[in-house]
C-alpha cells in the first residue's frame, strides 16, 4: 500500500473519523456549517463583485471594509468545517483531483475578492476583473457540487 493511502487509512479508521460517519447529526452539523460559511464567503464576493459591474450603484464601496470581520469569520469555520469533513471521509476527498481545483479556485477568488475591495481604480477599470471573479466563484462552487458525484474511492479498504 502506498504511504499516501496508510496515512488516510489512519484518519479514516480513527475513533473520530469513525464517530463522524457513524453519528446521526455530527456529518450533518458539518456540513450546514460548512454550506453557511461558503454562503458568506461567497456571497460576499458575488455582491461586491456585482455593485463594481452597476448593481447597486448607491452603496459606496467605502463599505466594503465592514464585511472584512465576516469574511475571516465565514472563513475560520468554513475551513474547521472543512477539514472536518474531510477528516470524515479522507480518500473521498483527497484522492479526488477536484477537490485540489475547487481550493484553488475558491482561494483564486477570494484573494480576487480581496484586491478589488482593496483598489483604489475606478469601477469602471474593475469590471474586467469582477466578471473574472464571478466566473472563479461560480467555478468554485460547482466545482465543490461535482465532488460527490465524481470521487472513485469513498472508504479505503
Amino acid at each position: 500500500m502506498a504511504p499516501v493511502n496508510e496515512i488516510l487509512l489512519l484518519v479514516q479508521d480513527s475513533a473520530f473519523s469513525t464517530w463522524t460517519r457513524e453519528s446521526s447529526w455530527a456529518l450533518f452539523t458539518f456540513l450546514i456549517v460548512h454550506t453557511i460559511g461558503m454562503g458568506a464567503i461567497v456571497g460576499t464576493g458575488i455582491a461586491m463583485d456585482l455593485r463594481i459591474l452597476g448593481a447597486a450603484s448607491h452603496l459606496p464601496r467605502a463599505l466594503w471594509p465592514r464585511f472584512a470581520p465576516l469574511i475571516k469569520w465565514a472563513l475560520v469555520f468554513t475551513i474547521a468545517s472543512g477539514v472536518l469533513l474531510v477528516i470524515a471521509y479522507p480518500a473521498k476527498a483527497l484522492l479526488n483531483v477536484l477537490f485540489y481545483i475547487k481550493l484553488t479556485i475558491l482561494a483564486g477568488a477570494l484573494l480576487w475578492t480581496r484586491r478589488l475591495a482593496l483598489s483604489p481604480a475606478t469601477s469602471r477599470a474593475l469590471r474586467a476583473p469582477a466578471i473574472a471573479c464571478l466566473v472563479l466563484w461560480c467555478s468554485g462552487i460547482a466545482a465543490g457540487k461535482f465532488l460527490e458525484y465524481t470521487h472513485k474511492v469513498l472508504l479505503l479498504e
